[in-house]
């Protein structure tokens, strides 16, 4: 199992959610996080305006997350200039 930890512009808020629910039975959505990473800070002031989603989704196989992560890609290249970042975990155990 692996968890995907996706951290991203609000601004495509709608198309990964979209993709997710595609090759995943759930998720766990934060909104409205700030952060700085490797595109412009987001955090919600005058200086820095835009703000990030994150996503956690637990997946049985890698199958799912190939497929979550190219389709994530192809956005990526659609938004240029938009964050969008994906962290991948081995997934020990669900209880």
């Amino acid at each position: 199992m692996v968890m995907l930890f996706i951290v991203y512009s609000n601004a495509v808020d709608d198309e990964v959610v979209e993709i997710v629910k595609k090759y995943a039975s759930g998720y766990t959505k934060f909104v409205d996080v700030q952060g700085e990473g490797n595109k412009e800070p987001q955090l919600g002031t005058h200086v820095w305006p835009g703000l990030n989603n994150c996503m956690m989704i637990a997946l049985e196989d890698n199958k799912s997350k190939d497929k979550i992560a190219q389709e994530l890609q192809k956005l990526k290249v659609k938004f240029k200039g938009v964050g969008i970042s994906v962290f991948v975990m081995q997934l020990k155990e669900m209880v």
